[in-house]
Order: structure tokens, then sequence, then C-alpha cells
């Protein structure tokens, strides 16, 4: 083997190891608490994230619009570090962490008023999955059959809207996407360095 070569393949090798595989797996808006009364107090966690993925809060008036007060998410991060959050509920709207919990330990609300006779509900699900800082996805690999909600590109980059498509087949889609939403199936996204 010529010295040209094996660098070739010492390149290829140290490129496969920045690489990852992360799961990308359909929005469940109401994974980890099912809908129940606002409130000041700890909230029933129903499930875990299947992969680190934002939280959703998703409130809806019941009659007058309460005091939202916040939500203190406590959980893990991909590293398996412990994670705080506090969220802030919008009426009638749904609000995203700005980290990614791979556990929710616990979600507890405070500073809730009702504002009319009966509370209003809230449902805290799981989000869009999201590439970590310097990382894209190279290519999504559909496990089952998956509709794309919405993607975002790598800055610079053209790659095909997988959201044009009424649904994506089993297969391996070559993309540059760093966030990704699903609304039904499931696949691998590949991480690839930028």
């Amino acid at each position: 083997m010529s010295s040209l070569e094996q660098l070739a393949s010492k390149a290829i090798l140290a490129q496969s190891g920045l690489e990852g595989t992360k799961a990308v797996h359909p929005i469940v808006a109401n994974k980890i608490v099912t809908s129940t009364n606002m409130k000041v107090g700890a909230y029933t966690i129903a499930a875990q994230p299947v992969a680190p993925c934002l939280l959703s809060v998703k409130n809806t008036v019941v009659d007058t619009a309460d005091t939202m007060g916040t939500i203190t998410f406590v959980g893990t991060d991909i590293n398996g570090d412990v994670l705080t959050e506090v969220v802030t509920p919008v009426a009638d709207t749904t609000v995203y962490t700005t980290n990614e919990f791979a556990s929710v330990t616990s979600a507890t609300g405070a500073g809730w008023v009702i504002g009319g006779i009966t509370e209003d509900t809230i449902i805290i699900g799981v989000a869009d999955t999201i590439a970590g800082d310097g990382f894209y996805f190279s290519a999504i690999q559909v496990l089952a059959q998956a509709v794309v909600a919405s993607q975002t590109n790598k800055i610079g980059s053209t790659v095909a809207q997988l959201s044009d498509f009424t649904a994506l087949p089993v297969g391996i889609y070559p993309t540059k996407v760093t966030k990704i939403a699903l609304t039904s199936g499931e696949a691998i996204g590949i991480l690839a360095s930028i």
C-alpha cells in the first residue's frame, strides 16, 4: 500500500470517528405529562423521551386564561448530567424548552393562579430533534415510514426538503439538516461534524 493510500485510510477513519447517530422519533404532544389541570406542585410524569429532545408545553384555556406562572423541569442531558430549565407557558400556545432532555425527573408548577371557574389544562410532550453544536445530520435512515413536519438545513447548504414528501419510505436520505421534526415514523440521524 502506498503512503498516499495509507493517508487516505487514516483520513477516512478519523472522519468516521467524528460521526455518530441520534434517534429521530415522532413528536408526541403528551408523552411526558398527559392532559391535566394546571396547578402549583408536581405533575405526574407519564413516560420518558426515547432520545434527547426539546420538551413541549401546551396550554389550553378552558374559560378564562389563568395566570401561567412557570414550570420547572429537572432531568438529565445527553451526557447524563443534571439539567434544570424553567419554562413559562403561554395561553393557548405551545412553547418549548431551549435544552434537550434525555430524561425528565420532575415537572413542577409554581405561581399559577386560576383565572375563571375552571383551571386551564396543560400537556407536556417531546418535540423535534436537533443536532448538537458542531454537527449536522449527514443522512437520515428511515426505519419505519416517516412524515417530516419540518427541517432546518445547515447554513450554506442546499438539500432536498424532506417535508415536501407525503411520506418517506424506509431507506436512507442524504441531508445536511441541523434540525428535524417528524409527525410520525422513526429514523436514525447519522451525525457528521461541521
